[in-house]
């Protein structure tokens, strides 16, 4: 079969089990820092060593978190496509390759830029913190361009699920995966100040991500199109 030729099928299931099993291989990789870090010594109790490795399980928690928002979307947009072309399948490879790549800068921001230390001095990040949030970043946007290609080839989709699909690109959803990204990019640039600025930036995706849910009658409208199939596809 040629490379850019529309697949269906086992051949939508395969792609679909590959990225659940990439992400879930980049998720498990994310914690192997963690491992590493020594108990507490005599004396001491587990309050210290939380402290003393504050940088990396804060980068840890809340990697995971945002992963897990991210992997969530793709995976119910998805689930419910019934082809996918070449296009496709090489911006969802984009998109992987971000999570295979996150756990080393993940790796680099928790272990440096002086985390816990009281003789942080701003401005004098090693730039390990730009390079975790901006690959955060890439990773949403591959994303967001994969659910818009989508949006312009709705014969990819489930004929039960395209009605659903083109209502739901005329809400404020079809934002949250460019507010995402911004909110990375403005991570990335407050590590430059001091390393922990960065997760100040996350304190808005919890916000974002309730104030570009469809409002109540855009929602009233979404579900009289459920009545159509049940694949449900959700913006990024």
């Amino acid at each position: 079969m040629a490379q850019w030729e529309l697949r269906s099928g086992t051949g939508v299931d395969r792609l679909l089990f590959f990225s659940d099993a990439v992400v879930a291989v980049a998720i498990t990789v994310l914690a192997l820092p963690l491992i590493n870090i020594a108990g507490p010594k005599p004396g001491q109790n587990v309050l210290v060593v939380l402290e003393a490795n504050s940088g990396a399980v804060m980068t840890f928690v809340s990697t995971f978190f945002v992963v897990a928002i991210m992997w969530s979307i793709h995976n119910r947009v998805m689930n419910a496509l019934v082809a996918y072309d070449g296009a496709l399948f090489w911006l969802n490879m984009c998109w992987l390759i971000g999570f295979v790549f996150l756990p080393w800068p993940a790796a680099m921001f928790a272990g440096g830029d002086d985390w816990g230390s009281d003789n942080a001095v701003s401005f004098s990040s090693d730039g390990t913190g730009v390079l975790y949030w901006w690959t955060l970043a890439y990773i949403s946007g591959m994303g967001t361009l994969a659910m818009a290609y989508i949006s312009r080839h709705p014969h990819l989709l489930s004929p039960s699920s395209r009605a659903y699909w083109e209502a739901l690109k005329g809400t404020r959803t079809r934002f949250r995966g460019l507010a995402f990204f911004v909110v990375f990019i403005v991570a990335g640039l407050a590590t430059l100040v001091f390393s922990y600025w960065g997760f100040y930036a996350l304190v808005l995706v919890i916000p974002l991500n309730l104030a570009l849910q469809p409002t109540r009658r855009e929602r009233d409208r979404l579900a009289a199109l459920e009545a159509g199939g049940t694949d449900r596809p959700d913006g990024h």
